[in-house]
């Protein structure tokens, strides 16, 4: 299994890269500083989910592919991929949502 931090800092550093994109216009773009995303690239620091969503809509990228081998993403079936990811993040969103539910009521109900 490959590090998941050498991953997400190989990744924004290719896809800043390849969005052309320098550290410093990403930086602005996200509200960030540039020793931040340096930081980043560096693996010296990660970053929120929050900062992951708004790295993405810069870079004009799947959040998802900060964290995939380039060469597994480019091969045909990424949007099949990205689509039964986002079904599942669904799927677990609306399992939450039911829990939540179910919770409550179960603690409203007197002993």
């Amino acid at each position: 299994m490959k590090n998941t931090k050498l991953l997400f800092a190989t990744n924004l550093t290719r896809l800043r890269k390849e969005a052309g994109c320098s550290q410093n216009d990403l930086a602005e773009r996200v509200g960030l500083s540039l020793n931040f995303i340096n930081d980043m690239e560096r693996m010296k620091k990660g970053c929120s989910f929050k900062t992951l969503d708004k790295l993405a809509e810069a870079l004009n990228v799947e959040p998802l592919q900060f964290f995939v081998d380039a060469e597994h993403w480019g091969n045909g079936v990424d949007a099949q991929f990205v689509a039964m990811v986002d079904g599942m993040r669904k799927n677990m969103n609306k399992l939450f949502d039911d829990y939540q539910g179910y919770a409550q009521k179960q603690s409203s109900i007197p002993a």
